[in-house]
C-alpha cells in the first residue's frame, strides 16, 4: 500500500545485483531515486493502483522484473494531541501547570508504522459554566487563544473541558475534520 500525495519511501534490491545498477519507474505518479536502492514514490490519485517497473543491469545485461502493483489509499486521519516536551498528551488528567505551559494543539498519525505531522487549522474548546451550560470557544489556527487561556486559569481541580472540532491538513493537501474529542481533567 502507498499513500496518495505523500512521499512514500521505498527500498528496492535485486539479489546478486549492486544497488547502483537497479533502476525503477512508476506509473500513476512521480518517482525519484535517492541513491543506493532508495526511492520516493508519490502516487497522484487515491484508489488508482500504481505499478513499479524495476530493471537490473548486471554484467552488461538488462533484466526487467515483473511489475509490482501497489494499492493507493489516502493517509489515515491523524489524532489530535497537546505537545508537552517530547510527550504527546491525548487526554485524561493533566496538571494545571502543564496546561498553562502548552501553546496549543497538534495532530499526527503515530501508529507505530507512520509518524506524520499534520497542520492544525482550527479547533474548539468546550467548557461548562456553573449552571452546566456548554461554553464553546473557537481558535483559528493551532494556538490557544487568550480567551481560552483565561478559561484555563479559572479552572479548579477536577474540572473538565473538551477539545473538539479539530480541522487539520496533511502533507497530502487533504483537509480533515477529526471526529474524536479530547477530554482533559485538571489535576
Amino acid at each position: 500500500v502507498l499513500y496518495a500525495g505523500y512521499q512514500n519511501p521505498i527500498s528496492i534490491s535485486v539479489p546478486g545485483v549492486p544497488a547502483n545498477a537497479v533502476t525503477a519507474t512508476m506509473s500513476g505518479g512521480s518517482f525519484s531515486s535517492k541513491g543506493n536502492g532508495h526511492f520516493i514514490a508519490v502516487p497522484s490519485a487515491v484508489g488508482h493502483d500504481v505499478s513499479l517497473h524495476v530493471t537490473a543491469r548486471d554484467k552488461g545485461q538488462a533484466r526487467t522484473l515483473p511489475p509490482f502493483v501497489f494499492h493507493v489509499r489516502k493517509l489515515p486521519d491523524p489524532t489530535a494531541y497537546i505537545g508537552l516536551g517530547t510527550n504527546r498528551f491525548r487526554g485524561g488528567g493533566l496538571s494545571k501547570a502543564s496546561l498553562m505551559q502548552a501553546n496549543g494543539i497538534k495532530a499526527a498519525i503515530d501508529d507505530g508504522l507512520l509518524d506524520i505531522e499534520f497542520k492544525v487549522l482550527s479547533f474548539e474548546t468546550v467548557f461548562f459554566d456553573n449552571m452546566g451550560n456548554a461554553v464553546p470557544m473557537a481558535s483559528a489556527g493551532s494556538m490557544f487563544s487568550e480567551r481560552q487561556r483565561d478559561a484555563f486559569r479559572k479552572l479548579s481541580r477536577n474540572k473538565r473541558f473538551y477539545i473538539s472540532r479539530v480541522k487539520a491538513v496533511g502533507p497530502d493537501g487533504i483537509t480533515r475534520n477529526l471526529p474524536a474529542s479530547m477530554e482533559i481533567i485538571v489535576k
